[in-house]
């Protein structure tokens, strides 16, 4: 488990997905995710493709982007069966639940800490 701070802002608890088969099911279903839970997948240098997909996910979730200078890129809120590709390069995407990104006031150029 990590906790992931912007500044000394608490933004969540979040699991690793540390290896193919936790990246690859991620949320898959699961009923939903607790406020202040969280997954944090970090791509691989290996992989083209940064997109996410919500295939079977039953619940919507917001996508923050962060890249190696942890810094945020790219902010989305995704609904269930959907895909989704960055704007930028990034090395994490760390999935929360729906409004998240609102209730933090998480923004662009924001960065982040992972303890």
């Amino acid at each position: 488990m990590v906790d992931v701070y912007r500044g000394d802002l608490k933004i969540c608890r979040a699991r690793e997905a540390s290896n193919f088969f936790g990246r690859a099911r991620g949320l898959m279903f699961k009923r939903r995710l607790e406020k202040g839970r969280g997954l944090l997948i970090e791509f691989s240098s290996l992989q083209k493709s940064r997109s996410i997909h919500s295939f079977f996910m039953r619940f919507t979730i917001d996508l923050i982007f962060v890249d190696s200078d942890m810094s945020v890129v790219d902010l989305m809120t995704l609904a269930p069966w959907k895909i989704y590709s960055p704007k930028r390069d990034c090395r994490w995407v760390l999935e929360v639940s729906e409004g998240t990104i609102e209730e933090n006031t998480i923004e662009l150029g924001d960065m982040l800490t992972f303890k």
